[in-house]
């Protein structure tokens, strides 16, 4: 049976997974009301980042349909989670650009596309080295934890994405809410604060094991989902 951790674990998992895919299909729907073609990206970046956790949730479902954990002999739980964090950062990179630097999105997004197929690749070959598995000491009470190896080539690939989004979005866009005034000014302000919420809190989930402040660390993640859909649409 779940102990009190392994319910938050798999509950706030459960509902970062559905919440992403609930507000990215939403985004959607925006982008056809509105035809705001980014909104059409930033509604695939909000379902690919609520896929990140996937294999917690399904860890999850097998312990509440089984009592036993996933077999994770092979990493799959890494995998079934990390496989969608490079699509998830590629398509935030994409957002940047348009609003940013449009003009050379197309080389810029190319040189993360190699970096993104070249940590795909490591992460299906070789998840027992990219990831620190940590499983639970009675199989059922608690769900498979997991963070990055920083210093395996995955981990490094990881730091390179979330440093580029961190400086590129976060900062890119708060350096355009100063050049700017009025609504404008506070769209770039909530778009900086989503981007840097998405990546500080997405780094405390991957690098650490918080433990009851999963709760917070993921509702800071989920939030980031709601800061960029105001920075984009909201007047």
């Amino acid at each position: 049976m779940l102990s009190n951790l392994g319910w938050i674990d798999g509950i706030t998992a459960s509902g970062v997974v559905f919440f992403g895919i609930f507000v990215g299909f939403f985004f959607f729907y925006k982008y056809k009301k509105l035809d705001a073609r980014l909104l059409l990206y930033l509604g695939l970046a909000n379902i690919l980042a609520g896929l990140m956790f996937l294999g917690v949730f399904l860890d999850f479902v097998m312990v509440l349909l089984t009592g036993n954990n996933i077999d994770n002999s092979n990493g799959i739980v890494g995998i079934l989670s990390y496989i969608f964090f490079a699509p998830t950062m590629i398509t935030a990179i994409y957002i940047g650009c348009e609003l940013i630097l449009p003009k050379k999105k197309w080389y810029i997004l190319s040189i993360f596309a190699v970096l993104g197929i070249i940590f795909e690749i490591i992460v299906l070959l070789d998840p027992i080295g990219s990831f620190n598995f940590i499983a639970p000491i009675n199989p059922g009470e608690e769900l498979i934890d997991y963070n990055v190896n920083l210093l395996t080539p995955a981990g490094i690939l990881m730091a390179i994405f979330l440093l580029t989004v961190v400086v590129f979005l976060g900062f890119g866009f708060l350096y355009k809410c100063k050049q700017t005034t009025g609504v404008l000014r506070k769209k770039f302000l909530l778009l900086s604060m989503g981007s840097l919420c998405f990546c500080i809190f997405g780094l405390l989930e991957g690098l650490t094991v918080p433990g009851v402040a999963l709760i917070v660390v993921r509702i800071g993640y989920s939030i980031s989902f709601w800061l960029m859909y105001f920075g984009f649409i909201k007047k």
